[in-house]
């Protein structure tokens, strides 16, 4: 474990650059003592790490120091190389370059690591696309990119959105702007693109690269902060999101072949032969109707008693009119 932990560390070093004994404990999650002492030890064992004192001070390796570190376990292969998603990389303009960099990577690796590589790549696909996905063309994306790397603003206006139809964090269907913001970030979603920014008050919205309606790139440079960590942002912003969205829970009792159609919240149990009890959570009482009358039979509901009355009221109007 601590042979890991000596691993984990140099390669933040390495990676991330100077660091204070707090940054280094809660990236490892472990106690500053110990970050001491590990640090400590890879001194002891000849690896050019040194403290800068001060209040910009921390730990940090000497400028030319890279380990030749290659232990890399299969799994980590696997999700170095399958990882790539090609229409990100085609969105980017990156396409082209991307197998050039796999196969020296895969070139730079010791032969029995470089063997596990080919064995994924030749495996395993990820594609993240539905069947039925209409990807939208990222207009703004280059400008947004160019705006990122050089840390200047964009001025942008952000188009409204149907009422009711949020489909990411902040996007809430009001018409903005023009104002400035500071580019933080880029996250493909699936085959959505958003970007992640500072408004001059300080706050971090994410906006919907198709619901730009005009983008601008000015002058004004900005500080990144220092301490901003795209994922982390991504992945509480993606909790909030979910959290404010509007719930309807459902029991259904769903055929075999209809399963799919649904996104369970719970393990489903067994019913009667070729059925299953469901537990699925959609928006409002009407998309749970239409869900449920799309299904021609295949689903049965449960619960809530209002969603039986709905559904069959509403297949009776279809049986008269037929």
């Amino acid at each position: 474990m601590r042979a890991e932990r000596l691993l984990r560390l140099l390669l933040h070093l390495q990676t991330r650059g100077q660091s204070t004994v707090a940054q280094l404990s809660a990236a490892l999650d472990v106690s500053p003592r110990t970050i001491q002492r590990d640090l400590d030890a890879l001194s002891l064992a000849g690896v050019p790490v040194y403290s800068i004192r001060g209040r910009a001070g921390g730990w940090t390796l000497l400028p030319d120091y890279r380990s030749r570190l290659t232990g890399l376990t299969p799994s980590e292969v696997m999700s170095v190389f399958v990882g790539a998603t090609a229409h990100v990389l085609a969105d980017l303009g990156l396409d082209a370059s991307s197998e050039l960099a796999v196969t020296k990577l895969i070139a730079s690796l010791p032969e029995g690591t470089r063997r596990e590589a080919e064995y994924a790549r030749q495996r395993l696909l990820i594609d993240h696309a539905g069947w039925d996905d209409r990807r939208e063309t990222p207009r703004w994306l280059d400008l947004c990119r160019q705006a990122l790397w050089e840390e200047r603003r964009l001025e942008i206006t952000y188009g409204e959105t149907a009422a009711g139809d949020r489909t990411g964090p902040d996007d809430d269907g009001r018409r903005r702007g023009p104002f400035a913001i500071s580019p933080l970030g880029l996250v493909a979603k699936a085959r959505t693109w958003y970007l992640v920014a500072a408004r001059t008050d300080g706050r971090l919205r994410t906006y919907r690269l198709s619901r730009l309606t005009s983008a601008e790139l000015t002058n004004d440079v900005f500080t990144r902060p220092a301490d901003f960590d795209l994922a982390a942002y991504w992945a509480q912003s993606q909790r909030e999101f979910q959290a404010s969205r509007p719930s309807y829970p459902i029991v259904l009792k769903v055929r075999d072949h209809a399963v799919r159609r649904f996104r369970p919240t719970a393990p489903m149990l067994p019913a009667d032969d070729n059925w299953w009890i469901i537990h699925t959570d959609l928006e409002n009482r009407y998309e749970a109707q239409a869900a449920v009358l799309a299904q021609a039979g295949a689903a049965q509901v449960i619960a809530p008693p209002e969603l039986i009355t709905l559904v069959h009221d509403a297949a009776q109007q279809i049986a008269n009119s037929h």
